[in-house]
């Protein structure tokens, strides 16, 4: 196993082809852009989120399961790292101020660490609703989430139409009470169309987040 996690954290990135959308976010008044990218290797599938000096590199497996997490940002001092290992995650790496060497639990439900990615396979699926793992950077610690389609909706982005699945995202437990988000993916394709949801309880700002489609 030793040999294969080796392999794994020093995996080149053979990119056979990058596919690159771009994104409004406005979490309350305040508003930026990014751009999400999917790309693809002869084994993994990478899904890339970069916004300046930050970078987030999700490496899935074929079957949508994420393999390994990397994050970066040179201003804010952050280089991490996540590899899964059996029914366990590694992290490794700096944020911030912190030193990150941590064994995080899951059990055999599917690590989804970038739900615009992998909840958009489960949006065209026969499925009604799954169960997953995220890791959550703030506590470097993992959540169990769940997703469950609320239908379909047409939305309007920029003065222009889209189809769309809808798909309510929360915590497993409790926090699923106090707490949901909304994907939107279109009925075509899965791309990510928008997301929706507020950054704490009732009251608190929301986050915004939607695609800037090229002219």
């Amino acid at each position: 196993m030793k040999k294969v996690l080796l392999l794994i954290w020093l995996l080149p990135i053979l990119l056979f082809s990058e596919i690159t959308n771009d994104y409004k976010i406005a979490i309350g008044e305040d508003i930026y852009y990014s751009s999400f990218s999917s790309a693809t290797t002869d084994s993994l599938i990478l899904y890339i989120y970069r916004h300046e000096a930050e970078e987030q590199i999700n490496y899935y497996n074929l079957d949508g399961t994420t393999q390994k997490f990397t994050y970066k940002d040179s201003i804010n001092n952050i280089d991490l790292s996540a590899i899964k290992d059996s029914e366990n995650v590694i992290l490794k790496g700096i944020f911030g101020d912190k030193v990150i060497d941590a064994i995080v639990e899951l059990d055999e439900s599917p690590w989804k660490q970038s739900m615009s990615y992998s909840l958009s396979e489960f949006a065209l699926s026969g499925e009604d609703k799954i169960k997953y793992w995220i890791i959550r950077l703030d506590k470097f610690k993992s959540e169990k989430m769940q997703a469950e389609k609320t239908g379909s909706e047409d939305i309007i982005i920029n003065s222009k139409l889209y189809h769309t699945i809808k798909v309510k995202i929360s915590a497993v437990g409790l926090r699923s009470k106090f707490w949901s988000g909304h994907y939107w993916f279109r009925d075509s394709d899965g791309l990510f169309l928008r997301y929706e949801a507020l950054n704490g309880l009732p009251g608190s700002t929301k986050t915004v987040i939607e695609i800037l489609e090229k002219e």
